[in-house]
């Protein structure tokens, strides 16, 4: 079944297509920008070569082919090459209209390119060290392109380069140093064999007559209206000039009226009436003498008039944008300028001015850029410009242009002729001759046609070549660009009517069958979930240009409503249901063909499964990643059909419909015993559901061994037994342990220091851990000396220990063990005789032990025979310590009273078996080590 509609409508989509004449449908601009209206909407170009700040031009052939682009220096053919013999012209980027091309009319393969120079104060200041450019003014030009040379790509004519048009009063010398305006506009006489060029300079209008012959050099002339300063050059010279589109009205933007070089003064908009018959100017109205006016634009049909505006009279920073009702009587149409809001309904904008351009679409355009932020990426759009201002709609992003940042739009956008965006007769009959697309599709026959108006003549083209066909009608079956020009013999020019058609193949739709699992709430009911797109490659044949649609009956399908709400997701209703496709050819939708797809239930399955991984992931936290192709083999076992692809999902819906697809997941319940689930998918080569199954997920945990430990090898040992340190209460028997040393017995014995590696594999799970056993060495310790500090308040005692182990320190002192301490030295030692200890805190034995001795003497003594303190004498000497020591004691007047030797008995407080009374007495000690020590002590009776 294939079916043909044929509607009328604007198609939003992007092919070739041409609006009247097809010359403005390619615009080159900025800085390397570009727009095409070969497509609807119009699309950015990229492949511009002109960098310019304003002025620029392009034409194309009446079909909307490039043919070249300037910017009024260098011209670039269609290629985007230079082209021929096309630099060197004598126009400028900095001027508001730096080039126009007109076609030659009736003459194949020439256009003139009018180019006008910027005319800058510098070079007419008759100073040569001050200057612009080529340092001359250069004025109004003409240069011929011949399409016919260099392999149809065009040349500039040699010879036919840079000729000057005059467009200033030769006899004032001011005028000639300058020479023109920065403006250009082009329409269609009235004769409609030759076209009038407009440019203003001053107080004047100059309008050249060009036809087959070329240029008519002696210009119609209109002296009219204001005189724009010339003493206000450079910058009075900005604006554009525009015609509008029927040739009957021109307008002039002025940007400034200073009257100092250089300077600002506020600006003008002015609006005339145009004979293009005669070719001259009248009736000037003042639409606007305040701010700064620089873009000028009619409306297609000439009803409404935009001008751009900086504000100030300095002209820069921001802007606003104006409509004028050209429709009223003279006198009230500057009464009607209002202010277009943009898309946020802002009147007042950050861009500049900036040009604005009707284009072949009938919308005006016009170019943003902010000099602040030194963008501009968009174009705005007035996309209805004969409405009422209150109706405008204005949309500052209307086309991006800077597609891929290396791009912008500057001021200018690129002059036409203005007859060029005239309104055309609708030979389509869709109600909008400006949508000259017919899409078709392949095997139509479609009429186009005008009013049959009597004493008419109808002329048909076909791809701007002549047919013999001379009636108000044309059947057409192939893709072409068709033209109708009716010439009413009344006098006036013919109207012209366009139709781009593009007919589109119809497809053929192939039937197609959608086997799917029946694993959808109830097994076993053969109602199931089916994603109709799955059969779209073969209902398409894989062609990218189709798209499809899903019905229930054929009646809905040829009919395309309703549609099947849930195509991703259909629920049949009984096994081998048929629903209905519509292939869509998306190029043109109503090219389209009907088949039907079969929903069938697969009657086969594939196993359930477990997966069982270990918790080794590094965090033995109950969670772990499983890598779910480990489950093929129990998903086919046992399962001879080849070819079947298995693949993993969350949930069934999402396996029915092949959606979310995963091959690993980490478990969402800790320590899972299969209470989290997945599902596995088995499909035949073709894509065809073969069967789903569960896999279900277990995290074993790993053998709950002991951490890693540390044990200690003595130096005067052999080896030491470590363990591989089993679960608690665990049977050895459930496990298989490996040590790093290849040993497989729980404990053994470790013969030198270093890291010991134990695996303990679980036999019931299979899962396996790890620790490491590291033997340190170690030994008793080694005492190499003792510092002893005694004989005064706070004696102190430090031992110098060495060996392998980490040591601890004690002291016995009258029998009793002080605790271990990490600290060697010991403070607040008691004189006397006294014994240290040095131990390994990591056990290794003997304790090691030394005598020590502390120097001291007692403060005072009370021989009184009560038993206590009943002589004095040096603590921490003795017979067999420093028994050569002797000790002298006199009496306060320096008067030896006793002398005594270590190891004896100590002074009793006699003299001679007499009492000495109660006193200071000195001493004097000379020990057995060399030192001497002095001091006193009491005698207290």
């Amino acid at each position: 079944m294939r079916y043909i509609y044929v509607v009328f409508f604007a198609l939003f989509l992007y092919y070739p297509l041409m609006y009247s004449q097809g010359e403005a449908n390619s615009w080159y601009f900025g800085q390397n920008a570009g727009i095409s209206f070969n497509t609807t909407p119009p699309t950015a170009l990229t492949n511009g070569r002109v960098n310019t700040l304003e002025g620029c031009t392009t034409i194309s052939d009446a079909t909307g082919n490039l043919l070249f682009y300037t910017d009024g220096i260098t011209v670039w053919d269609r290629l985007h090459n230079i082209m021929q013999n096309g630099t060197g012209l004598k126009g400028d980027p900095s001027s508001t209209s730096s080039a126009l091309i007109v076609p030659q009319p009736n003459t194949p393969n020439l256009y003139i390119v009018f180019t006008v120079d910027e005319p800058h104060h510098d070079n007419a200041d008759n100073d040569p060290a001050t200057f612009d450019g080529d340092g001359i003014n250069d004025g109004f030009m003409y240069s011929i392109v011949d399409m016919s040379l260099n392999g149809g790509n065009g040349a500039v004519v040699t010879g036919q380069k840079n000729i000057p048009l005059i467009t200033y009063n030769t006899s004032n010398g001011l005028e000639s140093r300058y020479k023109c305006s920065e403006k250009i506009t082009a329409v269609k006489s009235n004769d409609c064999d030759s076209f009038w060029v407009i440019t203003h300079f001053v107080d004047t209008f100059y309008a050249f007559k060009v036809d087959q012959t070329g240029v008519n050099t002696t210009p119609v002339t209109s002296r009219i209206g204001v005189t724009v300063p010339i003493s206000g050059y450079r910058r009075n010279a900005l604006g554009y000039i525009k015609a509008s589109p029927e040739g009957d009205r021109l307008a002039v933007a002025h940007f400034g009226f200073a009257t100092v070089t250089a300077g600002n003064g506020p600006g003008k908009v002015l609006l005339y009436n145009f004979d293009n018959t005669t070719g001259t100017i009248s009736n000037e109205i003042e639409l606007s003498n305040s701010n700064s006016p620089y873009g000028i634009e009619f409306s297609q049909t000439g009803q409404r008039l935009y001008a751009t505006f900086d504000i100030g009279d300095a002209g820069n920073g921001q802007s606003f944008l104006m409509q004028y009702d050209v429709s009223l009587p003279d006198n009230q149409i500057a009464a009607s300028g209002t202010r277009i809001l943009n898309q946020n309904n802002q009147s007042t904008f950050s861009f500049s001015a900036g040009a604005i351009q009707l284009g072949p679409d009938g919308k005006i355009y016009r170019s943003l850029y902010d000099f602040n932020s030194q963008r501009g990426d968009y174009l705005g759009v007035i996309q209805n410009p004969e409405a009422a201002a209150a109706s405008i709609i204005y949309n500052e992003q209307g086309i991006l242009v800077n597609t891929d940042g290396s791009r912008s739009a500057l001021l200018g956008l690129p002059p036409f002729i203005q007859s060029i965006f005239a309104q055309n007769i609708d030979i389509i009959n869709n109600g909008d001759p400006n949508n000259v697309n017919l899409a078709l599709c392949e095997g139509n026959t479609y009429r186009l046609s005008y009013q049959n108006i009597p004493g008419a003549s109808y002329t048909w083209f076909v791809d701007n070549l002549q047919i013999a066909n001379a009636v108000h009608f044309l059947d057409i079956t192939t893709a072409a660009n068709y033209r109708l020009e009716v010439d009413l013999n009344d006098g006036s020019c013919p109207l012209t009517g366009v139709a781009n058609a593009t007919f589109f193949e119809v497809p053929t739709a192939i039937p197609s069958t959608l086997v799917q699992c029946d694993a959808y709430q109830t097994i076993g009911d053969n109602i199931t979930l089916f994603d109709l797109h799955f059969a779209n490659d073969q209902l398409t044949g894989g062609n990218n240009q189709y798209t499809t649609e899903f019905f229930i009956d054929q009646a809905s399908a040829q009919a395309g409503t309703p549609r099947i709400s849930n195509e991703n997701a259909f629920q049949n209703t009984q096994n081998n249901q048929q629903v209905y496709a519509r292939v869509i050819n998306t190029n043109n939708t109503n090219c389209f063909d009907i088949t039907t797809v079969t929903l069938e239930v697969s009657s086969t399955d594939v196993n359930d499964a477990e997966l069982r991984v270990c918790d080794d992931d590094g965090t033995e936290d109950g969670f772990t990643v499983f890598n779910l192709t480990e489950a093929n083999q129990q998903v086919l076992s046992g399962i001879t059909n080849p070819g079947l692809t298995i693949t993993y999902y969350e949930n069934t819906d999402d396996a029915l419909l092949n959606r979310n697809p995963i091959t690993s997941i980490t478990n969402q319940t800790q320590n899972t015993l299969g209470d989290d689930i997945v599902y596995a998918k088995a499909e035949e080569n073709g894509g065809e559901c073969f069967g789903i199954s569960s896999v279900r997920l277990f995290v074993i945990p790993l053998p709950d061994i002991e951490p890693d430990s540390e044990y200690f090898l003595c130096q005067n040992e052999t080896n030491v037994e470590i363990d591989a340190g089993l679960p608690t209460n665990s049977d050895p028997n459930d496990f298989t342990i490996l040590w790093s040393t290849n040993e497989s017995t729980e404990t053994i014995l470790a013969n030198q220091p270093g890291g010991y590696t134990v695996e303990i594999t679980n036999q019931l799970t299979g899962c396996s851990k790890s620790r490491t056993v590291t033997v340190i060495a170690s030994s008793f310790a080694i005492i190499q000396s003792i510092d002893i500090n005694d004989a005064r308040d706070n004696n102190t005692v430090t031992i110098n220990a060495e060996g392998l182990g980490s040591y601890e320190y004690a002291i016995e002192i009258n029998g009793v063990l002080s605790i271990y301490q990490d600290d060697p030295t010991f403070t607040n030692v008691p004189p006397g005789f006294h014994r240290v200890y040095v131990r390994d805190k990591n056990r290794c034995v003997p304790v090691v032990t030394q005598d020590i001795s502390v120097v001291g003497f007692p403060k005072y003594f009370t021989p009184n025979g009560d038993g206590f303190h009943e002589t004095w004498n040096v603590e921490g000497i003795s017979n067999q310590i420093m028994g050569n020591s002797l000790i002298f004691i006199f009496n306060r007047y320096g008067k030896l009273i006793k002398q005594l030797r270590a190891g004896t008995p100590g002074w009793d407080g006699t003299f001679n078996g007499k009492l000495m009374p109660s006193s200071e007495y000195w001493f004097r000690v000379e020990l057995e080590d060399g030192r001497i020590l002095t001091g006193s002590f009491s005698l207290i009776r």
